[in-house]
């Protein structure tokens, strides 16, 4: 960069050379002609330079693929020049930094393009003409920039900067997560900036670290920066780092750190102090792990621990998971040492954490401990009935085993004390705390819980309407803005904008002016228009006077493969309809805008719109009727479609939509059909409806609806097409009244988020679809069955207030719920530790009654096979719902379950111990 100085390079440089060099889209160019320019000389250049980053930000920002090409190019030839004529370690930064210079791809010569070379940019910044000072100041300003999760680049400059110039930088969280980063490219013969500087020829050589051990071991602020090793964001995830360990000892971060402990160059209780510190503030799991590793590596011997065993203590009893098993073995290492008050302490900290491995290990270690030396068990028995609460039934078992046990040594107060926490205890191991810790029995016969009678919930209300073109303008703007709009709102919206439209078209488009200009040029692309948003965008485009194609589009969407066809489409088919008619064919008002918040339309309000088309000679839009007539009840079709048909308007075909009763299995052996390319995927275990003969004469919106999923396609339970969030909201209200129709169409998206590998986004079906009033068949119940096992705990949410709806309103038939349940379950689709505790937070929810007959329906059909996993916790939240609400039945299927052992015969099934005292227990109870 440096070259011989020529009267051309002293010349004055003008605005419309670098322009032109810029333009010319490579950094080289810029580079040759103004590195050996001092920036006084090119002061000039700074205004022309900053006002054409605007313009180039703006070409970026058109959405015209074309532009933001051409403009992006031409981003680190700029970047370049506003480096060089950078006058202020500011302005220098300014340019390094905008968001917009951030990680640019170098354009090439001859076309196509590179990485950036962040090296060329120090060199342009330690020309002669810039002194220590200002190299200095810019390596202290860049490293205050740098954000918390790093920039790599940038943190180069800023070392190198550091490095040239000597200065002290802040030990700020990017620069000290960058110092890791750097330190972990050692194993990999990284070259570091100071052989950099060598090899260029601009400082003598340095000596080469091929490992992290021996570049820390030469780093002049060692214990400084460990020291915030502690406290900066993600640095335990480069602890963690998996790869390092292939490189041998010498190159992971905790065993280098434990090896310079032990060298003397850093302090080894300073070092333990500031791991327990930063497992007990907490983190995500990822980034503890390496901090766990670095304790592992420390091993703290029995004196370092008793020397910090409260810290321990805190940590088992706030600290992540796996945090508190490690202090709980550390404490258990120096067991008959640790005092008798911090271990009953320590006891009831972690019995009252919901860890099951955890809780037992505690309640192992007590048991052990009261058999050392029984006169604990006054100061360490109230402590493990703690455990009378834990969310485990077989950790409050065990519990109570153990008090009972040694309660007969326990003095008054304690006793009373462990007694009285035993009213937390399951109701299913109530009769037993009552027998083995001698609790009163209170007087008075049993009475049975109060059964309480579902009853009909009203619908919501539809919003209210938009208060004239301002108000309707704002709430069109937040629609826009919306990931997933509200139906109703969305509704609302679409009615209003006809209506208003109608009404004073130029009122409506003054006041969707300021949303028309944010709008880009041209009409939508048909990828944009196919979305909500965008076909909302088409209808703005529409109602403002701008071009738009929505005939096209809506023409496109009916014309995809019928595979990629789905119901989902139908509110942008509309607003597409809308968006082709609004000008052309004007209604008094849409037909299809429900009246409830269900998503139901009033046959009477129907009727009287119908009238209202006809008195002003209107013909309804075809969609829009044919939306209408799914919203109103089944019993009132014919005379509407009558009314409807005195207009003079194509009537939708008169089918309802499928309600499938038939399903398909895909087992783990049953190999997937061969796809197009010619092999088979992996299987995808599930069970859908099968797939009905379409009506031939259906089309348009209905044949959306009537065009179920293929069973047999995994393409549509894999993600083709996948429908969103925002789909899957308007879904229940395209057919309220059809909620099998709706469940069988958004069911390859519940499988998929049952299926651990491919969990997504939220799914909002099921609580809609719960609101509306059609019956509940197999296939509602199926995705019931789905939502209650999805990967996500948000899904397992929206399906607890989905079967909570359902049951008050008296739509869920818990058996087949639990039938669903047991086939998911045999597929090893349905995970117990998914299913089972949001049954568990249903039963307390007040559905207790509910929950014990899907468990019962569960039971009786996982019975068969009494080895599979789960089925003793099923067993065990069974008899918690039998015994709080009461229950007195019998359970068939219990039977097989409570025999006595058998030696191995192959036509009887083996049961496991668990199973066998868990059935016991609930058969019990149903008896008591």
């Amino acid at each position: 960069m440096g070259g011989v100085v020529t009267d051309r390079t002293i010349e004055t440089i003008s605005w419309e050379e670098v322009r032109a060099l810029i333009a010319a889209r490579v950094p080289q160019g810029v580079i040759e002609r103004l590195s050996p320019v001092p920036a006084a000389e090119l002061r000039h250049l700074r205004g022309p330079l900053r006002k054409l980053r605007s313009e180039l930000g703006r070409e970026l920002s058109s959405g015209d693929m074309g532009r933001y090409g051409a403009a992006y190019d031409q981003l680190a030839a700029l970047q370049f020049a506003g480096v060089f004529a950078a006058a202020t370690p500011a302005e220098a930064l300014e340019w390094l930094t905008a968001r917009r210079l951030l990680d640019l791809t170098w354009p090439r010569p001859g076309g196509g393009s590179t990485n950036p070379d962040h090296h060329a940019l120090l060199r342009a910044l330690l020309g002669p003409h810039r002194d220590a000072a200002f190299h200095r100041e810019l390596a202290v300003r860049l490293a205050e920039w740098l954000p918390a999760r790093g920039d790599g680049a940038r943190w180069l400059i800023a070392h190198g900067l550091a490095v040239w110039s000597g200065a002290e930088l802040p030990t700020t969280d990017g620069y000290v997560i960058g110092w890791v980063r750097e330190g972990g490219m050692m194993r990999h013969h990284h070259r570091e900036i100071g052989e950099w500087f060598a090899a260029e020829g601009l400082r003598g050589p340095v000596p080469h670290h091929g490992t992290l051990r021996s570049w820390l071991r030469v780093q002049p602020r060692l214990a400084e920066f460990v020291r915030r090793l502690f406290e900066v964001p993600d640095v335990g995830s480069e602890f963690a780092d998996p790869h390092a360990a292939r490189s041998g000892p010498d190159n992971e971060w905790p065993k280098v750190l434990t090896a310079l402990a032990g060298e003397g160059l850093l302090d080894r209780a300073e070092l333990i102090d500031l791991c327990l510190g930063r497992l007990l503030r907490g983190d995500r799991p990822g980034n503890l792990r390496g901090f766990l590793q670095l304790y592992a590596e420390l091993a703290p011997d029995a004196e370092e621990v008793l020397a910090r065993a409260r810290d321990h203590v805190r940590l088992a009893a706030d600290g992540a998971p796996t945090a508190a098993k490690t202090a709980q073995a550390a404490l258990r290492a120096v067991d008959t040492r640790l005092p008798a008050e911090l271990f009953a302490e320590l006891t009831a900290a972690v019995l009252a954490r919901p860890e099951k491995a955890l809780a037992t290990a505690q309640l192992g270690w007590a048991g052990a401990a009261l058999r050392r030396d029984p006169a604990q068990a006054d100061r360490l028995l109230p402590a493990v009935a703690v455990a009378f609460a834990h969310p485990a039934p077989t950790v409050q078992e065990r519990a109570l085993g153990l008090t009972a046990r040694h309660l007969p040594h326990t003095a008054a107060a304690a006793a009373e004390a462990v007694r009285a926490a035993a009213s937390a205890l399951s109701p299913a191991l109530q009769a037993d705390a009552h027998r083995l810790l001698a609790i009163p029995t209170p007087s008075g016969e049993w009475q049975e819980p109060p059964q309480v009678e579902a009853s009909p919930t009203g619908s919501a209300a539809m919003p209210a309407a938009p208060a004239g073109p301002v108000d309707l303008a704002e709430r069109l703007g937040a629609l826009l803005a919306d990931r997933v709009p509200d139906p109703g709102e969305f509704e609302v919206v679409l009615a209003a904008l006809v209506a208003e439209h109608r009404r004073d078209a130029s009122a409506l488009r003054t006041a969707l002016a300021p949303l028309t200009a944010r709008r880009g040029e041209g009409p939508a692309s048909f990828w944009e228009a196919r979305s909500l948003g965008g076909a909302l965008g088409c209808l703005l485009d529409a109602l403002t006077g701008r071009p738009q194609e929505s005939d096209r589009h809506a023409a496109e969407l009916l014309d995809w493969p019928a595979h990629l066809r789905t119901p989902a489409v139908i509110p942008v088919l509309r607003i597409h309809e809308a968006a082709g008619r609004v000008a052309a064919a004007p209604v008094p008002l849409l037909l299809a805008t429900p009246t409830a918040g269900d998503g139901t339309i009033d046959p009477a309000v129907l009727t009287e719109r119908l009238a209202a088309h006809r008195a002003s000679g209107a013909r309804p839009w075809p969609m829009d009727l044919a939306q209408a007539l799914l919203r109103v009840p089944p019993h009132a079709l014919p005379g509407l479609r009558a009314a409807a048909a005195g207009l003079g308007c194509d009537l939708p075909p008169d089918t309802a939509p499928p309600a499938p009763r038939r399903f398909h299995t895909q087992t783990p052996d049953l190999p997937e059909r061969v796809g197009g390319y010619g092999w088979a995927p992996p299987v995808l275990p599930r069970i859908a409806p099968l797939v009905d003969t379409p009506v031939s004469a259906s089309g348009g919106i209905t044949g959306l609806l009537h065009t179920l999923p293929d069973p047999t396609e995994i393409d549509r339970f894999t993600g083709t097409p996948s429908l969103s969030a925002a789909d899957l909201a308007q879904l229940p209200w395209l057919a309220p009244w059809h909620p099998e129709t709706i469940a069988a169409h958004g069911l390859p998206r519940a499988v998929r988020q049952a299926d651990t590998a491919s969990h997504h986004e939220n799914n909002p079906l099921l609580p809609r679809l719960a609101e509306a009033p059609g019956e509940f068949g197999p296939v509602s119940h199926l995705l019931l069955a789905y939502g209650l096992t999805a990967a996500r705990a948000e899904n397992r949410t929206a399906a607890l207030d989905a079967l909570l709806a359902a049951a008050a309103r008296g739509r869920l038939r818990p058996e087949a719920l639990g039938a669903w349940l047991a086939a998911l379950w045999c597929l090893s689709v349905a995970k117990p530790n998914r299913v089972l505790p949001v049954l568990a937070d249903a039963a307390r929810s007040g559905a207790g009654r509910t929950v014990w007959a899907v468990l019962a329906a569960l039971i009786t059909d996982l019975a068969a096979d009494p080895g599979r996993r789960g089925l003793a916790d099923v067993l065990v939240l069974a008899a918690e719902c039998a015994a709080a609400e009461g229950i007195r039945t019998t359970l068939p299927a219990l039977d097989a379950l409570v025999v006595p052992a058998v030696p191995a015969i192959p036509s009887i099934p083996s049961i496991p111990r668990r199973v066998r005292t868990e059935a016991a227990r609930l058969a019990g109870i149903l008896t008591r």
